[in-house]
């Protein structure tokens, strides 16, 4: 029978397949499949290749935010995170205080949540679960950033006086009595990819299955440089933090971390599939001197013209075209 607590033998490395962005997009913003204008366009964005995805608790140093983009915190919690009001208010101010201890930062500002229970496409207990805040729940199985400089003018009402602030993601398991055994989540050292291979994309935000939003998202085209990385056997004591989006880096590789769930095959057919939670909050740090040239920088990266010539107007706001699933 099998054990739930017990850590599985976990390699140096495994092989995976793993969805990334096709180098035809390359200079070109990507659509998807609610801005496409033709379907068979949809076939040329993406591009799979094996991978290795090796174990990050190997690693010595162990990998940190400033290193890698990502760093594994011990930061026991004994909370029902399947309670969104818990979540809200006592989960919240545990993540704040984690992200200023890990961070140094002026203060810890925003909050927004979102979980994943299972596959999206499958069905019964490997499949996606309504979740207690109505977000979308499925595994994120393609590689990509939740945001760029897209974000700015949203976040401006969060972080308003001029300060520079980096983006996190806060992620671990919901369930005490369960380690994280199937779709880790993989993370790519930041250091490792170049910034050409880099491209910007029509994103969605998942946060609320009634109605989606847009956010411009970046995807990565495969490189053998690149460095992939997962922590196996993640407890619930255990916490995940890495780099969405910081003002401070001119770099774009440096940041933010590319990341996806990632299958390891050595996982049993019986372990159960994750839940977990995932908390995005802003890092506030010093005040900045020029703040809006440095957003024109940032923003000018960002391709608005598809492959095809046209242009996109993807930015923000409700994807008018969207239909939630069946029965929500």
């Amino acid at each position: 029978m099998f054990d739930p607590l017990k850590p599985l033998d976990a390699p140096e490395s495994f092989e995976s397949n793993m969805h990334f962005a096709n180098g035809l997009h390359r200079g070109f913003r990507v659509p998807n499949q609610y801005s496409a204008k033709d379907p068979e366009v949809l076939r040329t964005t993406g591009q799979t290749h094996r991978v290795t995805v090796r174990n990050a608790r190997l690693l010595d140093p162990a990998p940190t935010i400033d290193s890698h983009g990502f760093q594994l915190i011990h930061a026991p919690c004994d909370m029902d995170l399947m309670d969104t009001d818990v979540v809200m208010t006592e989960y919240y101010d545990h993540c704040r205080d984690v992200v200023k201890r890990v961070r140094g930062c002026y203060e810890v500002r925003g909050g927004g949540h979102e979980y994943r229970n299972g596959f999206g496409g499958q069905s019964g207990a490997r499949g996606v679960k309504p979740t207690p805040n109505g977000s979308g729940g499925g595994y994120g199985m393609g590689i990509h950033s939740d945001m760029c400089a897209a974000v700015e003018d949203a976040f401006a009402k969060i972080v308003p006086d001029e300060r520079h602030f980096e983006s996190l993601n806060i992620w671990r398991s919901v369930k005490k009595n369960e380690l994280v055994f199937t779709a880790p989540l993989g993370v790519c050292d930041m250091q490792s990819v170049d910034p050409d291979d880099i491209v910007f994309g029509d994103g969605t935000a998942t946060g609320n299955i009634k109605q989606y939003y847009k956010v411009v998202d970046q995807r990565v085209v495969f490189s053998p440089n690149q460095r992939w990385y997962y922590f196996p056997n993640m407890s619930k004591d255990e916490v995940l933090i890495f780099r969405q989006y910081d003002t401070r880096v001119e770099e774009l590789n440096l940041r933010t971390v590319f990341h996806s769930a990632v299958v390891d095959p050595n996982t049993p057919i019986e372990a159960p599939t994750r839940y977990t939670i995932e908390v995005r909050m802003q890092a506030v740090y010093d005040r900045e001197t020029e703040k809006q040239a440095r957003v024109e920088r940032f923003k000018a990266q960002i391709a608005d013209v598809y492959r095809d010539g046209s242009k996109s107007d993807w930015w923000r706001g409700p994807i008018e075209n969207y239909v939630p699933p069946s029965g929500v």
